[in-house]
C-alpha cells in the first residue's frame, strides 16, 4: 500500500517540539503545541487535566466502516537537563544524520511520528473504506508515576483494540529490541524500628541503622523468580536514611530504606513483599521491620507472539524496513505496562532509534523517523482491514 508520509512536516514538527520545555511536571506548553497541531487537521482536541497544568491531549476520528480502533501515542514529559550538554538542549541541532536535543528520542520523536501517521491516515481518503477509528494521544507523567496513561484509560481510548507506543525501541539489528514484554516494578519501603539509647552504651539500645545495613547487605540472597524469556528481574537500593538530624550521641531508633524491584511474569506486589519479609525474618534482627509497597507500581507483561497484532506488525515492519524486527523481553518500564496489564490493550512498543536517553547529548537518528511513521500507518490499515 502507498501511504504518503510528509517527512518535512515530521522533522519540522519534531524540531519545534524540542524547543518547548516539557521537563516533568511542566508539560502544558507542549500539550498546547500538539493541540494546535490537531486543530490544523480540522479536529477539535480533547484536553484532560490529569493534575493542575498537566493535561493529556488527544483526538480520534472514525474514518471508515471497520470496527477496529487503533491508537498512536507517546508521552510529553522529559527528564531534567543533565550536566555537560555541549549545545543548548532546547535548540535542535542536526548533524551527521542525528538530531540532538532534550527529549529528541525519549520521546518527542515517537510522539511526532504518531502524529504524522495520524495525519497521513486522515488525508489518505482512498484508504478510509479499509479503516475504522484511529486515535492520537499525548500523555503526561511517564517519567514519574504514569498518571497520564492511567487517566487515558478513563476515556474512550480504553476501548482501543491496539496501541502503538513510540518509545525508542526500534528493533533493527544492532538497536534496542522491540518490547514483546516488559518487566514490572515494585517499590519497597522498609521502616526499621529500633530503640534509642546513649551512643556510648549501645548495648542498651537497638541500632536501626545497623540492622537496616544488614538487610541491604543480604539483598543478594533475596528470592528472584527465573523466567524463561526475561531471566531474573533485579533490585536496587534507592535510599537509605536514618540517624540523627542534628549531631547527637544516640543509638538511632529508626532507619528507612527504599528499594526498587523489577519483576517478571509470575511475580506480584504481594509475592515481592513476601520474599522481602522472608529475607528480613531470616536475619533474626532485634529491630522491628515494616514493609510497604507504595506507588509507583507496574505489572509485568508479555504479548502473545502468535497474536494478530504481533504477526501483522511484524509483516508490515519487514515490508517497510527490509528486515524482521528483533523482539525482546525488556528490563524496563513504559506506559505499555499500564495499557497492557491494567487496560487489557495489546500494545506494541516501537519508536525511532537514538541514544543518550536521560543524558547529555541525547539524539535521534533522523533516518529512522519516516519508517516508524510509515509502519504505524500501514499497521493501522492492515489491522483494520482484517
Amino acid at each position: 500500500m502507498s501511504i504518503y508520509i510528509n517527512t518535512t512536516y515530521l522533522l519540522d514538527t519534531l524540531k519545534q517540539a524540542i524547543r518547548i520545555n516539557s521537563i516533568i511536571p511542566h508539560e502544558e506548553a507542549l500539550a498546547s503545541f500538539f493541540a494546535a497541531k490537531i486543530r490544523e487537521l480540522d479536529l477539535e482536541p480533547q484536553w484532560q487535566e490529569v493534575a493542575p497544568g498537566r493535561p493529556n491531549v488527544y483526538a480520534s476520528a472514525v474514518l471508515g466502516p471497520s470496527p477496529y480502533f487503533i491508537t498512536f501515542t507517546g508521552h510529553l514529559d522529559t527528564v531534567d537537563i543533565a550536566a555537560n550538554w555541549l549545545t543548548d538542549p532546547f535548540e535542535p541541532v542536526e548533524k551527521d544524520g542525528r538530531l540532538y536535543g532534550l527529549g529528541s528520542v525519549d520521546m518527542k520523536a515517537g510522539v511526532v511520528c504518531a502524529l504524522t501517521a495520524f495525519k497521513a491516515l486522515l488525508e489518505a481518503t482512498e484508504l478510509h473504506p479499509q479503516l475504522g477509528r484511529i486515535g492520537f494521544a499525548a500523555t503526561v507523567d511517564e517519567e514519574g508515576y504514569g498518571t497520564g496513561a492511567r487517566a487515558l484509560l478513563d476515556t474512550e481510548f480504553s476501548q482501543s483494540d491496539a496501541i502503538l507506543l513510540g518509545e525508542p525501541y526500534y528493533g533493527a539489528p544492532g538497536t534496542r529490541p522491540m518490547a514483546l514484554g516488559m518487566t514490572g516494578k515494585v517499590l519497597l519501603k522498609l521502616t526499621v524500628q529500633g530503640k534509642m539509647a546513649h551512643g556510648f552504651m549501645p548495648q542498651e539500645g537497638i541500632n536501626a541503622v545497623e540492622d537496616a545495613a544488614k538487610i541491604v547487605a543480604a539483598l543478594e540472597h533475596m528470592h528472584l523468580l527465573d523466567h524463561p524469556q526475561f531471566g531474573r528481574g533485579n533490585y536496587s537500593t534507592l535510599k537509605f536514611e536514618g540517624g540523627y538530624k542534628e549531631y547527637a550521641i544516640v543509638v538511632p531508633e529508626q532507619c528507612d530504606v527504599i528499594i526498587t524491584r523489577l519483576t517478571v511474569p509470575g511475580e506480584s506486589r504481594q509475592s515481592v513483599a513476601a520474599d522481602m519479609r522472608a529475607l528480613v525474618d531470616s536475619l533474626n534482627l532485634a529491630s522491628e521491620v515494616t514493609i510497604e509497597t507504595p506507588p509507583p507500581f507496574y505489572e509485568p507483561f508479555i504479548l502473545d507472539e502468535n497474536s494478530d497484532l504481533v504477526q501483522t506488525f511484524e509483516a508490515v515492519y519487514h515490508e517497510i524496513t527490509g528486515h524482521t524486527p528483533h523482539w525482546g523481553a525488556v528490563h524496563g518500564i513504559t506506559d505499555a505496562n499500564i495499557y497492557v496489564a491494567e487496560g487489557g490493550i495489546p500494545t506494541i512498543t516501537c519508536g525511532p532509534n537514538g541514544d543518550k536517553l536521560h543524558a547529555a547529548g541525547e539524539f535521534v537518528e533522523i533516518a529512522t523517523l519516516e519508517p516508524v511513521a510509515r509502519i504505524y500507518a500501514a499497521t493501522a490499515v492492515r489491522l483494520s482491514s482484517h
